[in-house]
């Protein structure tokens, strides 16, 4: 496997993932960790929001996004979509709630954070990531659960 691909299937270390508030929803990633990994293992990249999702009162209640980065000399485009679980009281604030959630998801798309929606049945890792030293596979951390929807913002 790919060594650029090895890094953005890792799960996150335990130290960054957390629990949804109230115990609902399982594990998540604050937005700015993804965005640092991202960085970390492609460099620039490019983000945009490409459509916002309103309902018939005028409410913001989600968007779409494009993630593009360059892999192996050539741009790779990406979207996720992304919701506003719970109302921030302005279409600006739940902007941001939806733009955070769709990031997440668009990374997810090439592999980053992927653990998380996978949960018990994320194999990619183990499968294609051994320990050096041992030979073997590094397990995952299976404490880990996710709500299938959203992992959070």
């Amino acid at each position: 496997m790919d060594e650029i691909l090895k890094e953005l299937i890792t799960p996150f270390p335990d130290k960054y993932v957390e629990q949804k508030p109230g115990g609902k929803g399982g594990s998540y990633v604050k937005h700015g960790v993804v965005r640092q990994r991202l960085l970390d293992v492609l460099g620039f990249y490019e983000w945009s929001i490409d459509r916002e999702i309103f309902d018939a009162n005028g409410k913001l209640t989600g968007c779409i996004g494009t993630l593009t980065v360059i892999l192996y000399g050539r741009p790779v485009k990406v979207q996720g979509s992304g919701d506003v679980e719970h109302d921030q009281g302005t279409n600006g604030a739940n902007l941001k709630h939806a733009e955070s959630d769709a990031f997440k998801r668009a990374a997810m798309n090439i592999g980053l954070g992927l653990h998380l929606w996978c949960g018990d049945e994320y194999f990619i890792y183990n499968k294609n990531v051994t320990d050096s030293k041992e030979g073997t596979a590094k397990p995952v951390n299976e404490k880990e659960t996710i709500d299938q929807d959203s992992p959070g913002t």
